[in-house]
């Protein structure tokens, strides 16, 4: 018995060893297989290619070409498969299959990507892959941080209010108004200092010119010139004496409607313009000399271009002063849109490592601006008044497509770079984003004020903003003024009974939540 149990023992130990040595080979080939995973997004040349998705079907730039991406790939050894988005339901699709590439940039879905389940958070990576140098502005981090109190991405575009008013050449956004001097000078130069001014001149249009429309909006900029020369908001929140309030409750708000609906019944602007989904319909008609006017929400440079490419003798002039009795301008508080690394991600690391570099002055002043010294040059820095002066038209479009400058470094841009690209001294852009500058009324924390996905308030907040969309068409096209204020009137009644109230009074204590955390952080 001994013996058998001796040669049964000797059998075993042998089958255990073998058994040893093959799940040692298995567990080599697993290490293996992993490796190659990682390494099969590298070419011969050590680049790593990252997957994209640019939930921004605007997105003018569809793949990683040009010399600023080159560029980037050097600095970076990553290179951007890019998926531009042609609608907007792929991104939720892809979210709910799981069928995510290694990172996402988006706006609209910046709580639904906020998941532990879809997402990683960005301080895990810093902290997983020691990254050093990235720092995040505290109230960036308490305007991004999901419902859990994580960071899975942080917006960009946003600038601290004080760096924003220390920075001489960083200028916001202002919705653009142009016109065609050429046709204003054959009415003999009228002047356009006030909205009454504004209005005859566009009379007089329509009068000399009536197979031509006075003015054209683009249909993402309907009426926003003319709400910020009201002082009225065009989005998001406002804090009246303390109280927050959805933008349509700003007293403001009345005189604007009424104004818009006097242009529709002088005929001043079209019913049709109503109608519109293609942005770029407005344009066409300045484009081919249809309309006098138009209110886009920037980009004349761009247009003057196509003009000129059309083989049109003429150009458009953007008014350089907002010319309302209290403009107010409201900047978006909490920025644009962030960039995600999923836990689809082949190689989180090299993915939170290229986000370092984009968010760093580095990567910001090459994806914003340009190669220093062949795009531009500074001759001070930002902090006492310097601004890049370029070899190329900055502010035109096609010239930023065809080098792939601007877009890319919105990834992770901080705002303030973002913006001193815009300024260009000498331009009309500028001169109307410098005067437009003296009117901005900035309180971040109201960024913080994002009901959950699925949330009574979220519910609430897309009902009105339906709403709205449909009965402010009644106020627009109404056939006198008493019935324009009746609808206008029905719709804030309407607005309160889907329950503006509830929302404002969720807005109110969200907000002071935020100051709360913005004090624990900063």
């Amino acid at each position: 018995m001994k013996k058998t149990f001796g040669m049964g023992f000797k059998y075993f130990a042998i089958l255990l060893l073998a058994i040893s040595i093959l799940a040692g080979c298995q567990s080599t080939d697993t290490s293996s297989d992993t490796s190659k995973e990682n390494k099969a997004a590298e070419d011969k040349d050590g680049i790593t290619e990252l997957t994209m998705f640019v939930d921004q079907s605007f997105w003018p730039l569809k793949d990683w070409s040009g010399e600023i991406p080159e560029e980037i790939m050097k600095k970076t050894g990553i290179k951007l498969k890019v998926q531009v988005a042609t609608d907007g339901q792929q991104l939720p699709l892809m979210i709910s299959s799981g069928d995510l590439p290694d990172m996402v940039f988006t706006t609209n879905q910046f709580q639904q990507m906020s998941d532990s389940n879809v997402s990683y958070t960005w301080d895990e990576l810093i902290e997983k892959y020691n990254i050093k140098d990235f720092d995040i502005d505290p109230m960036a981090r308490v305007l991004n941080e999901a419902p859990n109190g994580k960071l899975y991405s942080v917006k960009n575009g946003f600038t601290n209010p004080e760096d924003f008013q220390n920075t001489p050449a960083a200028l916001g956004n202002v919705p653009s108004f142009a016109f065609r001097p050429d046709i204003l000078e054959e009415l003999g130069n009228p002047k356009m200092e006030s909205l009454d001014d504004l209005v005859d001149v566009l009379k007089q249009v329509k009068q000399k010119y009536p197979d031509m429309t006075p003015l054209v909006m683009n249909p993402n900029a309907i009426g926003q010139y003319f709400r910020v020369n009201f002082g009225a908001p065009y989005l998001g929140w406002v804090n009246l004496d303390g109280q927050v309030k959805y933008y349509i409750s700003h007293p403001n708000q009345k005189e604007y409607y009424v104004f818009m609906n006097k242009l529709y019944r002088e005929g001043l602007i079209t019913a049709e313009n109503f109608t519109w989904n293609e942005p770029n319909k407005a344009k066409e008609m300045i484009i081919n000399g249809q309309a006098f006017s138009i209110n886009n929400v920037n980009a004349t440079p761009t247009i003057n271009s196509e003009i000129k490419a059309a083989g049109k003798d003429f150009v458009i002039s953007q008014a350089t002063k907002l010319i309302g009795e209290e403009p107010a301008l409201y900047p978006a508080a909490g920025g644009w849109s962030g960039t995600f690394i999923t836990k689809k991600s082949k190689n989180p690391e090299a993915a939170i490592k290229f986000l370092q570099f984009m968010q760093s002055e580095e990567g910001q002043k090459l994806g914003l601006w340009g190669i220093e010294g062949k795009h531009w040059t500074m001759d001070k820095p930002i902090e006492e008044g310097g601004y890049p002066e370029f070899t190329f038209d900055s502010q035109d479009a096609t010239e930023q497509q065809k080098i792939g400058v601007v877009w890319w470094g919105l990834l992770a841009d901080d705002g303030i770079y973002e913006q001193v690209q815009r300024y260009v001294p000498g331009t009309e852009q500028t001169e109307a984003q410098v005067d437009a500058k003296q009117y901005v009324v900035s309180n971040p924390l109201l960024g913080a004020i994002n009901p959950p996905a699925g949330s009574d308030e979220q519910v609430i907040k897309a009902n009105i903003d339906n709403m709205i969309t449909n009965e402010q068409a009644k106020i627009f096209l109404a056939k006198s003024e008493k019935e324009a204020e009746k609808a206008f009137d029905n719709m804030m009644k309407t607005a309160e009974s889907i329950g503006l109230s509830k929302l404002e009074d969720y807005a109110q204590k969200r907000y002071e939540e935020a100051t709360q955390r913005y004090e624990e952080v900063k």
